[in-house]
Parts: C-alpha cells; sequence; structure tokens
C-alpha cells in the first residue's frame, strides 16, 4: 500500500471548537473523484455521552441515539439539540441483566410507510414509534428475546436487516437462559424472521449496497476483523469484502464504504481497497448520509456529534 498523503482539514466551530485538527489520508488518488478534500467539519454538540445509530428524515433534521442518556436526539441545523424519545431504550435501567450505560437504543432507520424503527437495548427489542410511544414490533426469535439489537437497514421491499450482539446485556456477554443463545444476524421480512449469520461473537454494522443487491456485516472486535459480504436476496454468503472492522457501516451512492472504527472513518472501494481515512478527535460509532441530495456526512462520535457539509460531489 502506497504511503499516504495528509492533507490538513479546516474546522468550522458550531458550538466548541476542536481540541486538535482533523487530517485526511489519502491511500488513492481516485477517491477526489467522489468526495470534496476542502471540507469542513462541523462540531454540532460535544456534550452527549455516547450517540450511535443515525438517521436523516426527509423533513430536514438528523436523528440519533444517545445509548447512555437512555434517549432518541434531534438535531435542526442551527438549532440546538432536543431529546425526541426519552426513555428510548428501556423505562426500567436497573434491571440486573442490562449492562450498566447500554441500556439506551441503537440504531434508528424509516421504513418503507415512514415509521421510525428503534433498536432498543434494554427492551431486548425493536420497536416502532408512532409519535407518541413506541410500540414493541420484533420483540423474539424461537420463543426467547433478542440480545440487545443493534443496528438495522430496511430496503425498498420491506426486508429488515439487523444484527444482535450482547453489548446491552450484563458484562456484554450473552445469557442463553433468557435470551438468544448467539449472536446473530437476522432478516424480517413478510411476518418471518430469519438468522443468516451466526459467524460473528459481536455481530455489528449492517448496510446494503445501492442497487440494494448486498448486504455487508461487520464486527468491531479485533478477534473478528472481517466485513462478510451476503447476497440480499437468498441471504448466502458471497465473500470477505476486506479485512477490517467496523462498528457503523455506511455505502455512498457510487457503492464506496464508510467504516466507523478507532482510526476514523475509513473509505473503502467496493472491492474493498483502502481509499481515504477521516480522522476525528474522538471516535466515530457511525454515520449516516443526509442534507440537500444527502451530500452531507452526519457522524455519531462518542460524546460528539459532527458533521461534514457536502463531503460528496
Amino acid at each position: 500500500m502506497d504511503m499516504p498523503r495528509h492533507v490538513l482539514l479546516q474546522t468550522k466551530t458550531t458550538n466548541q471548537s476542536f481540541a486538535m485538527h482533523p487530517s485526511l489520508s489519502i491511500y488513492d488518488e481516485s477517491v477526489k473523484h467522489f468526495i470534496n478534500t476542502d471540507f469542513e467539519i462541523e462540531t454540532l454538540s460535544n456534550d452527549c455521552q455516547f450517540t450511535e445509530g443515525p438517521v436523516w428524515n426527509s423533513e430536514g433534521f438528523y436523528l440519533c441515539s444517545d445509548i447512555t442518556a437512555n434517549a432518541v436526539l434531534k438535531f435542526v441545523p442551527g438549532k440546538k439539540k432536543e431529546v425526541f424519545i426519552a426513555q428510548s431504550g428501556t423505562a426500567n435501567e436497573a434491571d440486573e441483566d442490562l449492562k450498566p450505560g447500554q441500556a439506551g437504543s441503537n440504531a434508528l432507520a424509516y421504513d418503507g410507510e415512514g415509521s421510525l424503527l428503534v433498536c432498543r437495548h434494554g427492551s431486548h427489542e425493536i420497536a416502532r414509534w408512532n409519535g407518541k410511544e413506541l410500540q414493541p414490533f420484533l420483540s423474539s426469535y424461537n420463543g426467547k428475546p433478542f440480545n440487545s439489537p443493534n443496528d438495522l437497514i430496511v430496503d425498498k421491499k420491506g426486508k429488515i436487516f439487523f444484527s444482535d450482539p450482547p453489548y446491552g446485556l450484563k458484562e456484554g456477554k450473552l445469557n442463553p437462559e433468557k435470551f438468544q443463545p448467539i449472536a446473530g444476524a437476522y432478516c424480517h421480512y413478510n411476518g418471518e424472521t430469519k438468522i443468516f449469520c451466526d459467524k460473528y461473537q459481536y455481530p455489528n454494522g449492517v448496510c446494503l449496497t445501492p442497487d440494494e443487491s448486498q448486504l455487508y456485516l461487520c464486527s468491531n472486535k479485533p478477534f473478528e476483523k472481517f466485513i462478510s459480504v451476503f447476497d440480499a436476496e437468498t441471504l448466502h454468503f458471497k465473500r470477505i469484502l476486506a479485512e477490517e472492522n467496523s462498528d457503523g457501516i455506511k455505502c455512498d451512492p457510487n457503492g464506496n464504504v464508510y467504516l466507523c472504527n478507532k482510526d476514523g472513518i475509513i473509505i473503502l472501494n467496493s472491492e474493498g481497497k483502502r481509499l481515504a481515512l477521516i480522522q476525528f478527535p474522538t471516535i466515530p460509532a457511525n454515520c449516516c448520509w443526509g442534507g440537500e441530495g444527502k451530500k452531507d456526512l452526519f457522524v455519531c462520535a462518542r460524546e460528539n456529534v459532527f458533521q461534514i457539509r457536502n463531503l460528496l460531489r
């Protein structure tokens, strides 16, 4: 691999300034064909606890979970954040089966009808927000509650793909007597839930390619450093995209893949080749596209929430 070229980026202060300057490391010049390399990074908030699971709403705002705060937050450009859903993971954070600080909600996604789906660690379910309260939608498999649904994505047909690691359980470990005996990845469609992967101990990010023909699944644990590719229709394993770790994972419209891990956000092409790395002051957990034309990148990074406007060309 060629030595990367480092580009110092400008920073823009929205609420608070960075403690350090971020940088872009370019490994392959082809990245310049689809991203702007002179972008600014805005800090939208620096007083959250552990942000995750962002989603863009077409009405002009972002939502994300603060797992530790047990809340879904709303970010409207130019305004202060607000609590959108309180007790988004559970109403009982003191449950002895839960890991302290991990009882909140995680990934958020909209289904084909425009309803918000919420992965709830503490309630061991995926729920649907009706505008007033969270209603259970997917709560169990083979007669037992899920562990702590982590990430999810919904395709145009209405298929729901999601991961179910034990991060929200006590000590972050499986409890097969009460919950699922494995940490699986699932597909729910037409009232039926199927498990399509049980090869990870901590399955995490899930993502569809732009044409929705393939699904990516990953883990952020060093001992399972590989990104799996599945046929989104048959759910059959196809190949390993790359030997990388990732928490959240996203694609852009060109099929490039964005990995959130301890190094920052790594950009791969559709063949798994590293193209670039965007570094942040804190570790990114997840990201999503939003704004006009969905060219802006919204980044959840621990206590911080960042935005890169017009990252995509």
